[in-house]
């Protein structure tokens, strides 16, 4: 069974004066469980705009969305939210991390705002932390780290609810080769672990890590 599915995917942004502007045209793809996915375009071929749909930060304008069997209609504003914390997973080009908090703070955040008791907290933290082998700055602040231990804290914080998939948006964007390739072999070992990873990325050579491409183009897709 899909995890995720969408049916003729469409997304058109009006300006003030009505001008439309397509970003998806008629996507259509489903990823399974345990699946590496990346998804490639060139820079306004949709794939942010994708991205911010699969990950309920935006609606279509038409089609269908389905996540874990149920199509996003079916969930309120409330859910989504809930979901967004709970079961989906969040790593960014630009780290997006708590500037003058240490790591372990960092990635107790999503828990924060979960269903979990907060005598479970420290442990997933630990465990998160150790998964891409920063326990050595545990308590380091983000301006005492490099880019690529930045981007490890992000895909800790992001595992720390055991989401049921991680989409990562351009993570090699701000590293260099080095630590970038480092980030791939992390996001790997993880799917290997059977985490769902769904890719956002511009280089193509960040295909011979993932197990499967989609290529977009101009909002279509060209091969799945």
């Amino acid at each position: 069974m899909a995890l995720l599915e969408v049916q003729n995917l469409t997304k058109i942004y009006k300006n003030d004066e009505g001008v439309e502007t397509p970003a998806l045209q008629g996507v259509s793809f489903e990823i399974k469980k345990g699946e590496f996915v990346a998804i490639m375009g060139a820079s306004g071929s949709g794939k942010s705009t994708l991205l911010h749909i699969l990950g309920f930060l935006d609606h279509q304008t038409d089609g269908e969305y389905r996540f874990d069997g149920r199509t996003i209609d079916e969930y309120s504003e409330t859910d989504l939210a809930h979901m967004r914390n709970e079961k989906l997973g969040f790593i960014f080009q630009a780290f997006n991390l708590l500037p003058r908090t240490s790591v372990l703070d960092n990635v107790k955040l999503p828990l924060l705002y979960s269903d979990i008791p907060e005598a479970e907290w420290n442990e997933k933290v630990v465990n998160a932390i150790e998964s891409v082998e920063l326990s050595h700055r545990m308590e380091h602040e983000p301006s005492q780290l490099s880019g690529g231990e930045k981007q490890r804290v992000a895909i800790a914080r992001a595992l720390v609810n055991n989401p049921q998939i991680i989409f990562a948006d351009e993570p090699t964007g701000n590293l260099d080769s080095k630590s970038g390739k480092a980030i791939l072999e992390i996001l790997q070992k993880l799917n290997k672990q059977g985490h769902t990873v769904v890719l956002i990325t511009h280089e193509t050579f960040i295909g011979e890590y993932t197990k499967r491409v989609i290529r977009l183009y101009d909002g279509k897709i060209i091969n799945s």
